[in-house]
């Protein structure tokens, strides 16, 4: 129990942090990969539109095609990039802590500014280079979508983000702070991970 304890709360915290911040940014990205999936071959199961029969081989064809393999190299890249920003996050929660002590509602707007205008900016960079870079793209090719779409990115993050921050700052303690984070980074990296690998845009 006392491990345990080290490991969520005390001299570990760090530790834990970044590995649960890269587990959450990898299941974020498998549960993308199954709704990518299941959109595209098993939708119409549920949901028929209006089209003709397809012939016996077309029919031949979509089973072989729709056969589910997850792209666990994609999965793995996501996660060393949570990994990345992991002890980002447990310092920069720290530092406000340290800076803007208290839980009243000025206190905590501030907060929610701060990491909105600098942490949110910085993560998604490190998202979307650090994934570049696992790739072994050029870097004018990560330019090229780091433009295309940190600001559609960043438009969603700015809704979904500050009320999620504005209950960690108001109501979370320091040492579960990284941690209900992660939880809800989950979530949001079931955006990140369309964004990155399902959108498309002109």
């Amino acid at each position: 129990m006392g491990v345990l304890r080290q490991l969520l709360f005390g001299k570990y915290l760090l530790i834990t942090n970044t590995v649960s911040c890269g587990l959450m940014m990898a299941a974020g990205d498998v549960i993308q990969q199954r709704s990518e999936y299941w959109k595209k071959h098993c939708s119409h199961k549920y949901f028929p539109s209006s089209v003709m029969a397809a012939s016996p081989e077309d029919e031949k064809v979509t089973t072989i095609s729709s056969t589910y393999g997850h792209d666990y190299m994609r999965t793995r890249n996501m996660m060393i990039v949570g990994l990345l920003q992991g002890p980002f996050h447990h310092w920069f929660y720290m530092l406000l802590d340290k800076i803007l002590p208290g839980r009243n509602a000025k206190s905590v707007l501030k907060k929610t500014f701060l990491d909105q205008s600098l942490a949110s900016p910085m993560c998604l960079t490190i998202f979307f280079v650090g994934l570049g870079i696992l790739e072994s793209r050029k870097i004018e090719e990560i330019s090229k979508e780091l433009k295309l779409k940190f600001g559609e990115t960043w438009k969603v993050d700015c809704c979904f983000w500050p009320p999620t921050q504005c209950i960690n700052f108001f109501f979370v303690p320091l040492h579960y702070r990284v941690l209900y984070i992660n939880a809800m980074t989950m979530v949001y990296d079931i955006f990140l991970s369309y964004m990155k690998y399902d959108a498309h845009f002109e």
